[in-house]
């Protein structure tokens, strides 16, 4: 009997044992794996150095600031352009600029004959078919070479790269493709201040005004602005000078005041442009200042909000 009971205590303690063990090796499980965490949170934390991020490149750095704003952590941005001193028709791409693209797995650039030197980094990359490439221009909004390549002016076309970049980036990265699409959505609604802003601005009828370059030219359209005389425009854009008949069409819509305003782009200055803006101040037409490229220590939203402003200003909206 006594032999009985302690057959059945050792029995019983060995039982303990194995379910002792069986709980710990359960809970350790659970720990290292996320157990009963919600699905899609067991991926590498996005912020561990040991996770390889997605090396973006983009041409300029508008289209990075998007491009960080959706792939948050996940994601190195390298943005080529990003000094307003520096023209992009003119720019050279150096060493760097080409090894960045060559390493990229996303490239994000204007397309359409804007930044042609983007063009020849992608055609000279042998990997380039493993690459993805987003050309805003072309691919987002329909343009072609020899339409106006301002086209992140287009108020359409940093939301259309947010949705493209959370679609491309969550191909590359499934298990946070959810994250990339809600990242872009707050991008979206944080621009949403700017789209109101032009919908306020939005005349009922056509305005006339002229600029010293198209630069301005989608937000001009959004806004049921339209120029009196583009082909003086598109002469300094493209480095040439005005013909005669151009330049005095322009100076007679601002002696007869025949429009609102002027739009000058600061970074383009000429003895042509310099006499016309001279012309209109003298006259009493207001110029509004636009540049080319993000000005320092601003961004997107912030930038054209502030061009908005000045023209808020000249059609006497408040």
């Amino acid at each position: 009997m006594i032999k009985s009971i302690e057959e059945k205590g050792n029995q019983v303690q060995t039982e303990l044992r194995w379910m002792t063990f069986i709980v710990v090796t359960l809970i350790s499980v659970c720990l290292l794996t996320g157990c009963g965490s919600k699905q899609g949170t067991t991926h590498p934390n996005p912020a561990d150095a040991s996770v390889p991020k997605i090396k973006v490149v983009a041409a300029e750095d508008f289209y990075g600031e998007v491009a960080q704003a959706v792939g948050g952590d996940r994601v190195a941005v390298t943005s080529i352009l990003n000094d307003p001193n520096v023209d992009p028709h003119e720019y050279e791409p150096t060493a760097d600029a080409s090894k960045a693209v060559a390493d990229a797995q996303v490239v994000v650039y204007t397309g359409i004959g804007y930044d042609d030197w983007m063009d020849k980094l992608i055609k000279a990359n042998t990997a380039t078919n493993t690459k993805q490439v987003v050309a805003v221009g072309s691919d987002l909004l329909g343009r072609a070479a020899g339409d106006n390549p301002h086209v992140w002016y287009d108020p359409a076309a940093m939301p259309k790269l947010a949705d493209r970049l959370a679609e491309v980036l969550g191909q590359l990265d499934p298990g946070q493709a959810q994250d990339y699409q809600n990242r872009a959505k707050s991008y979206i609604r944080a621009l949403t201040p700017l789209t109101d802003e032009i919908a306020r601005l939005k005349q009922p009828t056509p305005v006339a005004i002229d600029a010293s370059e198209p630069v301005f030219g989608y937000l001009a359209d959004a806004l049921n602005l339209k120029m009196n005389d583009p082909k003086f425009a598109k002469a300094i854009e493209d480095g040439n000078d005005p013909n005669a008949r151009d330049v005095i069409n322009v100076q007679n819509d601002i002696k007869q005041k025949r429009i609102k305003f002027f739009v000058f782009n600061i970074q383009t200055v000429d003895p042509t442009v310099k006499n016309i803006v001279q012309l209109a101040e003298s006259n009493g037409i207001p110029v509004v200042k636009v540049t080319e490229t993000e000005p320092t220590g601003e961004n997107y939203s912030q930038w054209m909000t502030g061009q908005l402003d000045q023209v808020g200003k000249t059609l006497g909206i408040q």
